[in-house]
């Protein structure tokens, strides 16, 4: 363009183009093309970048994991009111605080070791056990990254995990730590306490005249709007669909196992001790003194170490502390001190204590296994199979219903779904892959052709909009009577706010005690024992639970149920602390190591960001998921 416009600059039609331009850019402006700039980058440490594309990966990851946990679809709108956007940035921002660092110090593995980790991976392995890049092209393409990204990922895990382990192997919590947590994670308080009810028996005796009505109707029209719903239909490649079509030989069944006898036999493993010395006399001294007492205990002591120093447990012949150490222990019998040998801190003798003999697994044994995984591998190539048939056939201009028809496979066809998925039920559709589809429907429009969806399981979908009844505003005339129950029940619930501050009131000022609150309002004292810090529940909320651990023994307090919009008011009448048992410190420490690892981690990533250059722009995610509402693309 700037070619053409150099040469015909002076002529008419360069002076033409050049006035058109002008008029354009005065009409439209040229403010987004630099206001927009640089907008997938979320933040920079160092010479790394967050950008948007790996956030996006990271954040559907998360959301599809909390989906399936609560057995729901779990909207963006619900992940950024609780703040999973903000996570997920900040643990990008340690990662790369980390990795920028790691660059510094030139902490990369080689090619080499990566492409040996590759291989080893089983994930990556086909029915032979060996490394198939189909199978390993088939697992990105389903995780949505490409080959240059997952190296690079890899090489960023790696150097994280060292500087991880440099930091915090050794780490310990203080004895004083742990009881302070202790105390506060195991504080129970006992309760009694009414619960106060909005009264519903005199709703007719509230007036509440057009202009109210229509006051609220117009402050609160979100509330009056009928669903979005679409119509849409699927066809499904479904791993429990296309097995049926595929026929397993015993041969190659048979032919898999002899390929891959060992991975059908545990290998023989040892228990031992690894007593290291400091010089070739002192360990003549130990072979010596053993040979007249036969102690392992007294060596062991002498050396100035416990059992637990020196144990090695239930280890196969690769898993040991070197090659030396393992061809030792599995040379020699039971009870038998032998070497020395060379070890991590100089000459070591070897002691065993305990062999567990190698088993192996028949062909009978494992014949379903292997036919089961088989079976899957081949049903996934059968998918892929068809799937690349289908897209020729719809860059042909084939509709579902021919599609389905030339290939003998199943549409299902659904009406009126809104975005929660009410009507859309397929049991052979897993819970990520239906909240997927659903999220993909109400992103999308009629007649637009979407890219076929595909889960972890290698299951494939393609979807087709049908119709689109949007959400629109209830007339006022047809909510009036949902209107005034609203304002009726806005108005009971500050009624009841209000006299539940004044109960309280009177409990504390010795005006009123709860005895004689429940008398006057004929209500049962309740009582709730034993209840902790994380005891919310329909009843308890948790707004509730932390008023309760605020207020001291014997004095009053106010909460909100649970469910509902009742109110509790009530007594501590006492508070206790659980002993501390020994089984429950090990756990008790390893979570508060835990969290110190996290904190420290923290704290770690800020001092280096100050070292090296950094920005961070957390305002850009408010815009990357109003491009992503827009777009429909997310």
């Amino acid at each position: 363009m700037l070619d053409l416009l150099r040469r015909n600059a002076s002529g008419p039609f360069g002076l033409t183009l050049i006035i058109l331009l002008v008029l354009a850019f005065s009409v439209w402006g040229i403010g987004d093309i630099f206001r927009n700039y640089d907008v997938g980058t979320l933040a920079r440490i160092g010479d790394r970048e967050v950008d948007s594309q790996e956030f996006l990966f990271r954040y559907n990851r998360e959301i599809n994991r909390i989906s399936n946990e609560l057995e729901r679809f779990v909207s963006n709108e619900e992940a950024k009111d609780s703040g999973i956007d903000i996570q997920i940035l900040t643990n990008l921002l340690v990662e790369k605080t980390l990795n920028s660092s790691a660059d510094k110090m030139k902490l990369r593995p080689s090619d080499k070791s990566l492409t040996e980790r590759l291989k080893n991976t089983n994930s990556f392995r086909n029915a032979f056990n060996q490394f198939d890049k189909n199978v390993f092209n088939q697992v990105l393409r389903q995780n949505g990254i490409t080959e240059d990204l997952f190296f690079t990922m890899e090489r960023d895990s790696i150097a994280q995990a060292q500087i991880y382990r440099a930091l915090f192997e050794n780490i310990n919590i203080s004895k004083e730590f742990n009881n302070l947590i202790h105390r506060f994670q195991n504080e129970d308080r006992n309760v009694e306490y009414i619960v106060l009810n909005t009264n519903t028996e005199n709703v007719d005796s509230y007036e509440i005249n057009n202009q109210e009505l229509l006051n609220y109707y117009n402050n609160n029209k979100d509330n009056y709007k009928s669903e979005s719903k679409r119509d849409f239909t699927l066809l499904t490649l479904l791993k429990s669909e296309i097995s049926s079509l595929i026929e397993v030989q015993e041969d190659i069944i048979k032919e898999i196992y002899k390929n891959n006898v060992s991975d059908y036999e545990t290998p023989e493993k040892r228990t031992y001790y690894v007593i290291p010395f400091n010089s070739s006399e002192e360990v003549n001294l130990a072979l010596s003194n053993f040979k007249e007492n036969t102690d392992i205990n007294n060596i062991i002591v002498s050396r100035g170490l416990s059992l637990e120093d020196v144990l090695q447990s239930s280890l196969s012949l690769e898993e040991g502390l070197n090659d030396a150490i393992s061809n030792k222990a599995f040379e020699v019998d039971k009870n038998i001190l032998a070497g020395p040998v060379q070890g991590p801190f100089g000459p070591t003798l070897i002691y065993v204590t305990k062999i567990e003999s190698s088993l192996k697994k028949t062909f009978l044994e494992v014949k379903e296994k292997i036919e089961q995984d088989y079976k899957s591998e081949e049903t996934q190539d059968k998918i892929y199979e068809i799937y690349n048939i289908i897209e020729d056939q719809r860059a042909a201009g084939l509709t579902f219903e021919e599609i389905a028809l030339e290939n003998n496979l199943k549409l299902s066809q659904y009406s009126s779904v809104n975005n929660n998925g009410s009507n859309f039920s397929n049991s052979n559709i897993d819970l990520t892959l239906r909240n997927s589809i659903i999220e993909t429907i109400f992103d999308s429009d009629i007649g637009l052709e979407m890219d076929p969806l595909e889960d972890q399981n290698g299951n494939v979908v393609f979807i087709r909009v049908d119709n689109i009844d949007e959400e629109r505003l209830l007339n006022f005339d047809n909510v009036q009577k949902e209107v005034r129950s609203d304002i009726i029940n806005q108005r009971q619930k500050k009624e009841l706010e209000d006299i539940s501050f004044q109960y309280l009131d009177d409990i504390n000022n010795n005006i009123n005690n709860l005895e004689q609150i429940s008398d006057n309002l004929n209500v049962a004292i309740l009582k709730r024992d034993n209840l902790s810090r994380y005891s919310f529940d329909e009843v308890f909320s948790r707004s509730a639970v932390e008023e309760i651990f605020k207020t001291n023994e014997n004095k009053a307090f106010k909460g909100n149920v649970g469910i509902g919009d009742s109110i509790i008011i009530g007594l501590v009448t006492k508070i206790s602390i659980e002993e501390q048992k020994e089984s429950d410190i090990e756990a008790l420490n390893q979570r508060n190591e835990d969290n110190l690892k996290n904190e420290l981690l923290i704290i770690l990533t800020e001092e280096l960001q100050k070292e090296l250059s950094s920005e961070v722009y957390p305002e850009r995610l408010d815009f990357l998921f109003e491009t992503i509402n827009t777009q429909g693309s997310f």
